[in-house]
């Protein structure tokens, strides 16, 4: 596996960077060993942090001696009983220990990382072949290698983005860090040209087109949906 230096460079000269890696032909299955290596356990990190913010806000939101219950119940009707409500919640069964969760946290992380790579590769791939980017007729296993090597340059952001899923300031964070997650997006354009030969303008653009791509698939899904259920009522 490259040295964090390395990586480092490819990072902050992504042009360069991902035109010399492309040279020397890594393997498929080194790229994507090396990127479960990099960014298996920051997916661990971030379901740990991510779960811990939920319990914490689970907690809060069941408990009738929260700021937010306080509120309700001073608000609610006299035909509601505040006592019967405050035993509704009292029954809410409380959120798991993360002790018993962290065994199915580390066998998702690496499922996480494999998924976001090829949810990636593929959408990135349809996005440049829509651009014309694919003349060269490198096929699909090069945008899976470039992805794969773009995404473990991205440790760095996902790194950072771990900030974001920290109880209570992890909101503020996120928002400070949306810049740094719109870089590491377009970085894998950088790579996708490396490896298809094209204009790395061809290839940013895709990491763009493949946005718009997304969305036009959830709202065929979410009119799919709709349809199914019209036509069981």
């Amino acid at each position: 596996m490259e040295s964090f230096r390395e990586l480092w460079t490819r990072a902050v000269r992504p042009r360069e960077g991902f035109r010399a890696r492309a040279l020397e032909a890594p393997t498929l299955a080194g790229s994507v060993k090396d990127l479960l290596l990099l960014r298996a356990p920051l997916a661990f990190l971030g379901l740990v942090l991510g779960y811990l913010s939920f319990s914490g806000l689970y907690a809060r939101l069941v408990s009738p001696d929260s700021e937010v219950w306080t509120h309700i119940l001073r608000q609610l009707p006299e035909a509601v009983d505040p006592a019967e409500l405050r035993a509704a919640l009292a029954n809410l069964p409380a959120a798991p220990g993360l002790h018993a969760l962290l065994p199915w946290m580390v066998l998702l992380a690496p499922v996480a990382v494999l998924g976001l790579w090829l949810h990636d590769a593929t959408f990135d791939h349809v996005a440049l072949w829509l651009l014309g980017g694919l003349r060269e007729r490198r096929g699909f296993r090069a945008s899976l290698v470039a992805d794969a090597e773009a995404l473990k340059v991205g440790a760095f952001g996902a790194a950072a983005a771990l900030l974001g899923d920290l109880p209570v300031v992890g909101f503020a964070f996120g928002l400070l860090l949306l810049p740094v997650a719109v870089y590491f997006w377009i970085l894998r354009g950088y790579a996708l040209a490396a490896w298809h030969g094209c204009p790395p303008w061809k290839g940013v653009t895709a990491t763009l087109v493949h946005v718009a791509l997304v969305g036009v698939w959830l709202v065929l899904m979410i009119l799919a949906c709709l349809l199914m259920l019209l036509m069981l009522l």
